[in-house]
């Protein structure tokens, strides 16, 4: 089949001249069109990557963020709580029926002729309970 190649000789006329200019423009096209389309294929893989990881990232670091959000508002709340329970002392302590009843109790401070018993009452409920 090789022999029979080499007896056909090639034209020299205007249209295969054309038509082999064509085919090579055609082949030039074709490798710059692949490489426009390589470059822009790398480009968008870049581009999408970035804009993954940003999202990724972003995403954990709000993850994280209401984490805290969280542990903050509970803390708030606590807080809260013994403020209000802090300022109810602070009115209680405005009275001074309250300050003799305090006194009595944990200070063991009496008034005169008045004889003080300390009953531990946590004592007493353990005990009832385990029996």
């Amino acid at each position: 089949m090789t022999n029979r190649n080499k007896k056909v000789a090639d034209l020299d006329n205007r249209y295969t001249k054309k038509e082999n200019a064509n085919k090579k423009i055609r082949s030039l096209r074709r490798t710059a069109l692949f490489r426009r389309l390589l470059v822009m294929g790398i480009a968008f893989f870049i581009v999408g990557g970035t804009l993954v990881y940003t999202y990724t990232k972003q995403t954990l670091m709000l993850k994280d963020k209401q984490e805290q959000k969280v542990k903050v508002d509970r803390k708030l709340a606590s807080l809260q709580d013994k403020e209000n329970l802090l300022n109810d002392q602070i009115l209680k302590l405005h009275d001074d029926n309250y300050i003799a009843k305090l006194a009595r109790s944990e200070y063991y401070l009496s008034k005169n002729g008045e004889i003080v018993f300390k009953i531990d009452g946590d004592k007493d409920n353990s005990q009832e309970t385990d029996e």
